[in-house]
C-alpha cells in the first residue's frame, strides 16, 4: 500500500510539472523575430512577458546594449544578486579608503555587470572617480586621468541605458563643470582639447571645447526627455543647462584672449538664452510656463484690474483713497517726489507706499459685490481671471528668479557691446604684460584703461551691480590683479578710483579689506577737513584778517569730495531690491 502511494505521488508530481510547462512557455518564451532581406527585424513574437517588455520598452535591448557577460553573471548568482551587489559595494568603499585604485576599478567593473540599469550607481561611481579619487594625486595629468576615467565610466553607463535623459544630463554636467570649473581648468581644458577619446575624427579643433561637448550632451538629453520625461529633475535646471554651457563657452574663450570668437559666441548665447525663455516649462503643479511671458502677463493682469475698477469706479476710488489715507506724511511726500529726485530714505519710503497702495483684488471684488449686487457675476468672473493670471505670473517670476534669468539675459546683451569687449581686452593684455614682460608700469596703464571701460559698462547697465550676478565678482578679480601691480611699484589705489563700490559690495573674502579701510579713513578725514574749512569760527582778536585764519586752518587740504557716491550706490541697491521683489 505504501509503495503504491509513493508511486501515485511521484506520478502526480510529474504530471504537475508537465502541466506547468504550458504556462511557463506562454509567459516566459523569449522573443523571436522575422527579418527583412536587409537583415532588419520586422516582426517579433514570443511569450507574454517578452512581448510586454518589448511593447513597453523594458527589454534590455530597448534600454541599451546587451552585454553577454552581464547577463551570464546575473544568472550565475542564482537569485543572490542583491547579496553579491551589497558585498561588492562594501569592497568598493574599502578599496577607496585604502587608496587601492586598481582593485577599486575592478570592483566597479563587476558592479556594472550586476547593476547595468541602476542609474544612481553610474552617477555615484563616476562622481567617486572624477572628484574623490582624482584629488589624491599631485600631478594634474594624473588627476585628469581619473577625471577622464569617471567620464568614460558614465559613458559606459549611457551605452547600457540609451535615451536616458538623467545619465545624459550628468554627462554634460561632468564634462562642463569638472573640466571647466576645476582649479586646474586651464590645464584640463588643454588636455581635453587634445584628447581623442572624447572627440570624433571629423570634429574641428575649435569645436573640441569641453563646454561645447557639454552642450551637445545637454541637447541629447533634451531630445530624450521629449520621449521619457526628466524624472525628478527641476525643469529650470534641466532645460537651462545647454544655453548656460554656451554662455560658459563664450566666457571661457574670451578669458583666453579669443575676443572675435568670443563676440560670436556671446551672440549665439543670447539667442539660445532667449530660446530658453520661450521654451515651455511645466511647473510642479502642472501649469505650463514661458519665462519670456512675464511682461505680457503683467500687462494682462493690469488690464484685468483696470476692468475691475471700471466695473464700479466710485467703489474703486473710495477704496484707493482709503489706502492712501493710511500712508504717513513722510510716505506721501516720498511718493509725490519724482523718482530721480528722491533721497535714499525716500526711495525706501516710496517702495513701502507703493506696496500699501496696491489694491487687494479680493477685497475690491467684495466691496463691488456689496455695493452692486447686480454686478456680482461680472465681478466674480473677473476675480477668477485675475487669480489665474496672477498665479501664472507669480510662478513665472519664481522660476525666473531660480534661473537668474534676467541677469543672464543682461549678461548676453552687455558682453556684445564695444565697451565690454575693450574692457576684457585691456585687462587680458595687462595680465599678459605682467606674465611675459613683468612690465608693471605698462600693466598699470592697461588695467586702468580696462577698469575705466568697466565703469562705462556699469553706468550703461546698472543692473550688473546686483549681487546675485557674477559680473561684479569678475570685475573684482581684475581689481585685485590691478592692486597687485600697484603694490609692485609701491603705489596705492587712488581715492578717485571709479570702482570702490564693487570692492565694497563683492569683496566677501576681504582680499582688499585693508585698501578699503584706508580709503574710507582718508575719505572721512577729507570730509572732516572740508567741513572744518566751511564751518571755521571767526578769527581770534589778535588775528588781523579772518580769511588768514581760514587759510591757515587747513593749508594743504583738498576740497571735500561730494558724498553723492555712497548715496548713488544705496539708491541703486534700493531700486534693485524693488525690482527683485518677486
Amino acid at each position: 500500500m505504501t509503495e503504491r502511494t509513493n508511486l501515485y505521488r511521484k506520478l502526480a508530481y510529474v504530471v504537475a510539472m508537465a502541466l506547468l510547462l504550458f504556462p511557463l512557455s506562454y509567459f516566459g518564451s523569449p522573443m523571436s523575430y522575422k527579418y527583412s532581406p536587409e537583415g532588419k527585424p520586422i516582426e517579433g513574437q514570443g511569450g507574454y512577458l517578452a512581448e510586454f517588455r518589448s511593447d513597453n520598452g523594458l527589454a534590455q535591448a530597448n534600454l541599451g546594449d546587451i552585454d553577454p557577460a552581464s547577463e551570464t553573471l546575473k544568472l550565475a548568482t542564482l537569485g543572490l544578486r542583491g547579496v553579491a551587489v551589497s558585498q561588492l559595494w562594501s569592497k568598493a568603499n574599502e578599496y577607496k579608503m585604502k587608496e587601492d585604485w586598481g582593485n577599486l576599478t575592478a570592483t566597479l567593473e563587476q558592479l556594472s555587470k550586476l547593476q547595468p540599469n541602476f542609474i544612481t550607481f553610474w552617477k555615484y561611481q563616476a562622481w567617486n572617480l572624477t572628484y574623490n579619487v582624482s584629488v589624491e594625486f599631485d600631478d594634474y595629468r594624473d588627476r585628469y586621468y581619473y577625471v577622464r576615467r569617471g567620464i568614460q565610466f558614465l559613458e559606459q553607463g549611457e551605452e547600457y541605458n540609451r535615451e536616458n535623459p538623467q545619465i545624459q544630463w550628468e554627462l554634460g554636467w561632468f564634462i562642463g563643470q569638472k573640466i571647466g570649473r576645476a582649479d586646474e581648468k586651464v590645464q584640463y581644458r588643454r588636455l581635453f582639447r587634445n584628447d581623442d577619446v572624447f572627440h570624433p575624427e571629423d570634429r574641428p579643433l575649435d569645436q573640441r571645447d569641453n563646454w561645447l561637448v557639454s552642450k551637445e550632451w545637454y541637447r541629447i538629453a533634451d531630445r530624450s526627455a521629449d520621449k521619457r520625461g526628466i524624472g525628478r529633475k527641476s525643469p529650470i535646471v534641466f532645460y537651462s543647462s545647454a544655453p548656460k554651457s554656451q554662455i560658459n563657452y563664450a566666457d571661457a574663450i574670451e578669458s583666453e584672449g579669443e575676443f572675435d570668437r568670443g563676440l560670436a559666441a556671446w551672440k549665439l548665447a543670447g539667442r539660445e538664452w532667449d530660446g530658453f525663455g520661450n521654451a515651455e516649462l511645466e511647473h510642479s503643479t502642472g501649469t505650463l510656463l514661458h519665462l519670456n511671458d512675464e511682461e505680457s502677463l503683467q500687462e494682462e493682469l493690469d488690464a484685468l484690474r483696470q476692468k475691475l475698477k471700471e466695473l464700479a469706479p466710485e467703489v474703486a476710488t473710495a477704496y484707493l483713497e482709503g489706502l492712501r489715507s493710511g500712508l504717513s506724511p513722510e510716505q506721501q511726500e516720498a511718493l509725490d517726489t519724482p523718482s530721480d529726485e528722491r533721497s535714499v530714505e525716500q526711495l525706501g519710503l516710496a517702495m513701502q507706499a507703493e506696496r500699501m497702495l496696491t489694491p487687494e483684488d479680493q477685497v475690491l471684488v467684495s466691496k463691488i459685490v456689496e455695493a452692486h449686487p447686480d454686478k456680482r457675476v461680472a465681478a466674480l468672473r473677473l476675480n477668477e481671471e485675475l487669480n489665474h493670471v496672477a498665479d501664472r505670473l507669480r510662478k513665472t517670476k519664481n522660476y525666473k528668479q531660480t534661473a537668474n534669468f534676467d541677469y543672464w539675459k543682461l549678461r548676453c546683451t552687455f558682453e556684445q557691446t564695444p565697451a565690454a569687449i575693450d574692457a576684457h581686452r585691456y585687462c587680458y593684455q595687462a595680465k599678459q604684460v605682467m606674465i611675459n614682460d613683468a612690465n608693471a608700469e605698462r600693466a598699470k596703464e592697461l588695467y586702468e584703461q580696462g577698469l575705466a571701460k568697466w565703469q562705462e559698462v556699469l553706468e550703461a547697465f546698472p543692473g550688473l551691480r546686483d549681487r546675485d550676478g557674477t559680473t561684479g565678482d569678475d570685475i573684482l578679480v581684475y581689481i585685485i590683479e590691478y592692486a597687485a601691480v600697484l603694490e609692485k611699484i609701491d603705489e596705492e589705489m587712488p581715492d578717485d578710483f571709479p570702482l570702490w563700490d564693487i570692492i565694497e559690495h563683492f569683496d566677501f573674502d576681504g582680499a582688499l579689506s585693508e585698501e578699503m579701510e584706508v580709503h574710507k579713513k582718508r575719505m572721512g578725514e577729507n570730509a572732516a577737513g572740508g567741513s572744518a574749512v566751511e564751518d571755521a569760527p571767526e578769527a581770534a582778536p589778535d588775528q588781523e584778517d579772518p580769511q588768514d585764519a581760514v587759510d591757515s586752518a587747513s593749508p594743504n587740504e583738498p576740497a571735500a569730495p561730494a558724498a553723492a557716491d555712497s548715496q548713488h550706490d544705496n539708491a541703486i541697491d534700493a531700486e534693485q531690491q524693488s525690482g527683485d521683489a518677486e
